[in-house]
């Protein structure tokens, strides 16, 4: 009977964490979206553009570093309503202010507050009794099709000349209330003692494994997506065409993690197909300057890029202890790619052309195997059970 109720109260919680995690998505992938449209209103170069992204890296990093300290010192109740409420900011300010400084850290401030509300999320299915790969899948997979909808509602509103923004706000004021209401209900299934103190039980060089594994992977995911906008429109597809063909990316991602949390096929089998669907996808962009071939190309890296995030996140916390820290040192290196990489990326464009850029991404997603292959269970430090 205790049991059931456990079973129970975890499902409850995590289609709570679902929902919560899913319009955090909406703010974050709109926001995204809205810098390069952000740089075409200001009128300022994509190098100019990408101190967005530097402020997305140093506050994300920080909020991952950070994660820990916070819900051992406040509780993960209150870290995430705070979180919310300060991610609403954010993106209110991104999207109404009339220069980029204010725009920056702005950004900065949304980007800090998903990245905490996110680790908590993904710490708390590793630790219940459900299959986490699958359901790290389901809550990336949906978290996909909200924020493909929301650049798809910006596709549409551009279309009747309604301007970008319209969508993000009415979003945030909609979506930022409902999301509270819901972790009001949620109910934490990890003790907060059980995590204290957890850094120095991890060591120094599997905690830099896996900011590397995140680092790796994001670059990844930002190199092929993040531009992608950018790309289509300077081969000459109109930008409405753009940003439909940014949805269209987006819900091919949403619908590959999906059939992963349906499916539930060997990690070991997603991560070889993943890379060579990347690999495939990276070398169409590059050898075709049709904007209708680059999409098939931008679509086949898409579904490579897809699985990434979940299987690392899988990867370095399903059956080890302090899952919490695991996922936020991953979680640090995700976020300094997903802040640094577009700026390094948009310097490579802007000089060099996107053909040297996205052929860069062939070796990388070689060293994403890599990667997966030494952050799993070894001899000297097998996970444990919890």
């Amino acid at each position: 009977m205790k049991s059931e109720q456990n079973a129970r109260n975890e499902s409850d919680t995590f289609r709570s964490l679902l929902i919560m995690a899913a319009i955090g998505s909406y703010l974050l992938w709109s926001a995204g979206a809205a810098i390069p449209l952000l740089r075409l209103d200001l009128d300022i170069s994509r190098t100019l553009a990408g101190t967005h992204n530097i402020a997305v890296g140093i506050s994300a990093t920080l909020g991952a570093r950070l994660t820990v300290p916070l819900i051992n010192k406040f509780g993960r109740d209150w870290v995430v309503r705070t979180m919310l409420l300060l991610m609403f900011i954010g993106v209110m300010a991104l999207v109404t202010a009339p220069t980029i400084l204010i725009t920056v850290p702005a950004v900065g401030i949304a980007a800090f507050s998903q990245t905490i509300v996110n680790a908590i999320s993904l710490a708390q299915i590793s630790h219940d009794s459900a299959p986490s790969m699958r359901r790290m899948m389901m809550q990336t997979g949906i978290q996909a099709v909200v924020g493909a909808t929301a650049i798809l509602l910006i596709s549409a509103s551009l279309h009747v000349d309604r301007g970008w923004r319209l969508p993000i706000i009415l979003g945030a004021l909609i979506l930022t209330p409902i999301s509270l209401m819901r972790v009001w209900k949620v109910k934490f299934i990890v003790p907060e003692t059980t995590h204290h103190h957890s850094a120095t039980l991890v060591s120094k060089a599997v905690q830099t494994k896996i900011v590397a594994f995140g680092v790796t992977n994001c670059i990844l995911e930002v190199g092929i997506g993040f531009w992608a906008l950018d790309l289509l429109v300077s081969r000459d597809a109109p930008i409405a065409l753009g940003a439909l063909g940014s949805a269209i990316l987006s819900y091919g991602i949403a619908a590959s993690r999906l059939s992963f949390a349906y499916f539930q096929p060997n990690p070991a089998v997603v991560i070889r197909l993943a890379v060579a669907a990347i690999m495939l996808g990276a070398a169409i962009v590059c050898l075709f300057d049709d904007p209708y071939i680059t999409m098939v190309g931008l679509t086949v890296a898409a579904l490579g890029i897809a699985p990434l995030f979940g299987l690392g996140a899988f990867r370095v916390s399903e059956g080890f202890e302090h899952a919490d820290l695991r996922i936020s040192r991953y979680m640090m290196g995700t976020s300094f790619s997903f802040g640094f990489a577009p700026f390094i990326l948009a310097i490579v464009f802007d000089n060099f052309g996107y053909v040297v850029g996205y052929g860069a991404l062939i070796p990388i997603a070689l060293g994403s195997y890599y990667m997966w292959k030494i952050n799993g269970p070894t001899k000297e430090g097998l996970p444990v059970s919890n």
